[in-house]
Order: C-alpha cells, then structure tokens, then sequence
C-alpha cells in the first residue's frame, strides 16, 4: 500500500549507469588549463604597458590588459556558440 510519505517503487533500468560525455568532460578539462595557465600567465606580469587605440594611448597594468582580453575572448566564444546551438536547433525544426 502505498500512501503520498512514501516514495513509488523505483524499477530498475536495463540501460545500466548514465552515460557519461567524453566530449563535454575533455573540453570542461581543456577549459581549465587553459584558465589556470591565462591566470598564472597574468599573474606573472605585473608591470606596466602602454596601451595604443585608435586616437589615444592608455597605460595600465599587464594583468588588467592579460584579464579584459580573456574576458573579451570568452564572451566571443560564448556568442559563437550560443548562435550555433541556435542555429542547429532551428534546423532540425519542421
């Protein structure tokens, strides 16, 4: 008898264990070493550059320029993919 305090009886699968993404867990690796080596990387460079744009010259500390150019390049890579899944999506769509 079963009442709403107990949990239904949970049948096993003949799938056996979950499967697990080789693709999704060597690029969450790479992903990380290569953060860890952009930190130590930023880290290790301290002293001050100059910054040439288009109509002015700024200076600041390398590792300001190391993080905003990561930060700039994840989000590039973020976007790209986000539109590929988008696009992806809505060609498999009737």
């Amino acid at each position: 008898m079963e009442d709403e305090w107990t949990a239904p009886e949970v049948q096993p699968s003949s799938e056996g264990p979950p499967r697990r993404h080789r693709g999704r867990d060597t690029r969450l690796v790479l992903t990380g070493i290569l953060l860890a080596l952009l930190i130590w990387f930023a880290v290790a460079n301290f002293e001050e550059v100059r910054i040439q744009f288009w109509v002015t010259t700024a200076a600041a500390p390398l590792i300001v320029v190391i993080v905003i150019s990561g930060a700039l390049g994840a989000a590039v890579s973020g976007l790209w993919s986000w539109r590929r899944r988008r696009r992806t999506a809505g060609a498999g769509a009737p």
